[in-house]
């Protein structure tokens, strides 16, 4: 009997180290349409434009461009382990006003959207009348541009 347990117990072992071994294979990125599906889970309704297989910096990614309403979306995982490492969305139709906001104020609004990073810059554009806020995370990079009236009409951010 204690030998059925040991055999019983070493099967199961096995068992769930196969399973682990074939989750972790499920989730490495081997063709478009894999980062499409995956692009259009993570926002769900969007229409895919376009996808590209690429090669960063010596990782290899797939690139997936979608749009859902008024926003354009790019979605960058990583093809080894099926990981989100890049997210940018923008409106691509927004009204601007004349009202302009001051770089405090912006500033206050990026804090409030982004919890725990710290703001490395703010600029203004005024040829876009925009603010461009950069941010810092614990293991992400953040853009956050805001329109001269306080409207967030792009935001991006990336794992390093």
């Amino acid at each position: 009997m204690y030998m059925n347990k040991k055999i019983i117990a070493a099967g199961l072992a096995l068992s769930t180290i196969g399973l682990s071994a074939a989750s972790v294979q499920a989730k490495k990125i081997t063709s478009s349409a894999q980062a499409e599906k995956l692009a259009t889970k993570y926002v769900k309704g969007a229409t895919v434009l376009f996808t590209e297989e690429d090669n960063d910096d010596g990782m290899h990614v797939y690139g997936v461009d979608l749009k859902k309403g008024s926003k354009k979306y790019e979605l960058v995982y990583k093809a080894s382990n099926g990981k989100l490492i890049e997210y940018k969305w923008e409106k691509t139709n927004y009204k601007r006003n004349n009202k302009r906001m001051s770089e405090k104020e912006i500033r206050s609004l990026a804090e409030k959207k982004i919890k725990n990073a710290t703001i490395t810059e703010t600029d203004y554009d005024s040829d876009d009348a925009e603010y461009e806020v950069e941010m810092i995370g614990k293991n992400k990079k953040y853009e956050l541009n805001y329109s001269s009236g306080g409207e967030l009409v792009s935001y991006k951010w990336e794992k390093f």
